[in-house]
């Protein structure tokens, strides 16, 4: 009877639900069938915008009105970044172009450095010390002295200086 009781419990249990329960193959066509009925059966997602649906519209202006002060401000940086590289070149220039100028006349430069003060005699009171001809000032030498003028020469370049009117 046990024997009996162990196979019955075995038919029960083990091989009656596998074959109750053991289910066809689908066929193909019914495959794609329930495949589509899915398909349609999923929620699609088309936003009109792309607002993110749990901020308010405050929200969403707010960020958007901080986004373009933003933008803004980072569009300033680059601008003044940019016109004061181009004031840079510009002062470059300039200082080449003068020191170009410089060169080309060199008695410009000693030019800025003499301070002509008054006439006495043949003698000219040049940077508080009296000066005659032949005698050399910031590197210029004093070639002729008339009423009115003083003329200089440095570096083979000649140039004249007026004799401040005295007041009297």
């Amino acid at each position: 009877m046990r024997k009996f009781f162990s196979l019955y419990a075995c038919l029960m249990f083990v091989l009656l639900p596998a074959f109750c329960f053991a289910q066809e193959e689908p066929k193909q066509e019914d495959k794609k069938e329930a495949t589509e009925q899915q398909e349609e059966a999923r929620v699609k997602f088309a936003p009109a915008n792309r607002r993110d649906p749990f901020l308010s519209r405050d929200e969403v202006s707010t960020i958007e009105r901080n986004r373009r002060a933003e933008m803004e401000r980072i569009e300033k940086e680059r601008k003044a970044k940019e016109d004061a590289l181009i004031a840079a070149r510009k002062a470059e220039e300039e200082r080449l172009k003068r020191e170009e100028y410089l060169k080309a006349n060199p008695h410009l430069a000693v030019m800025s450095k003499i301070k002509i003060q008054g006439m006495m005699g043949d003698e000219v009171q040049i940077n508080n010390d009296f000066k005659g001809v032949g005698d050399k000032v910031a590197g210029a030498t004093i070639t002729k002295i008339t009423g009115t003028k003083i003329y200089f020469k440095y570096k083979g370049k000649d140039f004249s200086m007026s004799i401040p009117k005295q007041k009297d």
